[in-house]
C-alpha cells in the first residue's frame, strides 16, 4: 500500500494519487500519439497523391509526343509506362 500522509487529522494515500495521475499521463500521451500518427498519415498520402498527379502529368506530356490523347500511339505509350512501371514494383 502506498504511504500515508496525515494533513490536518486527515489521512490521504498518495499511492492512488500517483497511480491516477500516472494513468491520466499515460492516456494523454497515446492520445498525443495518435493525433500525430493520423497527420503523419494524412500528410503522406497528400504526398503520394501529389507524386501521382507529377507522375501522370509527365507521362501525358510525353505520350502527346506519339499521338494525340486517345490516339492508339497515345493509349499504346500510356500503357507502356504503366506496365514497366508494375514490372519495377514486382
Amino acid at each position: 500500500m502506498g504511504a500515508r500522509v496525515l494533513i490536518n487529522g486527515t489521512r490521504y494515500y498518495m499511492w492512488k494519487s500517483t497511480t491516477a495521475a500516472a494513468a491520466f499521463f499515460l492516456l494523454a500521451a497515446c492520445a498525443e500519439d495518435k493525433e500525430q500518427l493520423k497527420a503523419q498519415s494524412d500528410e503522406a498520402a497528400k504526398a503520394i497523391a501529389q507524386a501521382a498527379a507529377q507522375v501522370a502529368q509527365q507521362d501525358d506530356a510525353r505520350c502527346q509526343s506519339y499521338g494525340r490523347p486517345g490516339s492508339a500511339a497515345y493509349i499504346d505509350c500510356r500503357t507502356s509506362l504503366k506496365n514497366d512501371r508494375a514490372a519495377m514494383q514486382k
